[in-house]
């Protein structure tokens, strides 16, 4: 490659000096432009006879010549991880907290005020003083459920009075039941704090959920008909616990928050409580 060059000097041989070119060079410029640079550093150092020392000092620098590896940090992925997490540590489960913060990024909240607009939404969610997430969370879980192809459910619910009635053989009104429509997989809380419909809006005067879910209370104790119990189940040992406190509990008392209504409960029948014991109305929260 150089033809008018001198003769090797301090007993260094050309071909040898030229053959490291460091490969990682080669990466994002042309072949050829490469060695052309490298072949003229090599010619000014051999007339110049500057000998080997130098030689391995500019190939060392050639080499510091490509860029280390790009490392991206996404400002925009950190904010929405970190309002993620935090309605995951409230209670959410990983969908429906990935399907809040995509919610409030297509509606323009930026990545920075993810979390503070998140928060702000829970409100005092350690006392069950929701400020509209729970509400969100609602509608992204009905959403979820629309993509995933879930069906529509109906639960029949008696009001006050009719177990009893029903029980001591007594007629029972059928035009009282109140009918309500959800998507399955749906609790009976659910019913009441997501739903719409006449029938969610009666049965929400009827069923408290003060606790909002966390079987923390027994507001939502509803009786389960005899002839769905089977299909229901039977209570933990801590849902047992809660029914233990709540009012005049049945051998078929279950809590709706934990009556998840799928598809072989359509069509399910319970009956309500004469009253309920709340006790979240003593419990002495400091403000």
């Amino acid at each position: 490659p150089f033809p008018d060059a001198p003769g090797p000097r301090d007993g260094l041989k050309l071909e040898v000096q030229l053959k490291p070119v460091d490969a990682a060079l080669l990466v994002g410029v042309g072949r050829r432009a490469v060695h052309r640079r490298a072949s003229m550093t090599l010619w000014r150092l051999l007339t110049a006879g500057r000998g080997c020392a130098s030689l391995r000092r500019v190939h060392a620098e050639r080499r510091q010549l490509v860029p280390p590896p790009l490392r991206f940090c996404s400002k925009s992925s950190s904010g929405e991880r970190e309002a993620t997490e935090f309605c995951k540590s409230i209670g959410y489960e990983d969908e429906v907290a990935t399907g809040i913060v995509k919610a409030l990024r297509d509606s323009g909240v930026p990545a920075a005020g993810l979390t503070d607009s998140v928060k702000s939404l829970a409100g005092r969610w350690e006392v069950g003083e929701d400020a509209g997430l729970e509400s969100l969370a609602d509608a992204v879980r009905v959403d979820i459920g629309q993509r995933k192809g879930l069906r529509k459910v109906v639960l029949n619910v008696y009001p006050p009075g009719a177990y009893e009635a029903r029980q001591a053989g007594a007629p029972v009104d059928e035009s009282r039941v109140i009918k309500c429509t959800t998507i399955e997989n749906s609790s009976i809380r659910d019913v009441v704090s997501r739903e719409a419909d006449m029938g969610a809006r009666t049965l929400a005067e009827f069923l408290e959920c003060a606790c909002s879910g966390i079987m923390a209370c027994s507001t939502c104790q509803v009786i389960v008909d005899p002839d769905w119990y089977d299909r229901v189940g039977e209570p933990d040992e801590p849902e047992q616990d809660m029914l233990d406190l709540a009012y005049e509990p049945k051998e078929t008392s279950r809590l709706g928050c934990q009556i998840r209504i799928t598809k072989k409960l359509d069509g399910l029948v319970v009956y309500l409580p004469g009253d309920a014991h709340n006790l979240m109305d003593h419990i002495p929260f400091k403000g």
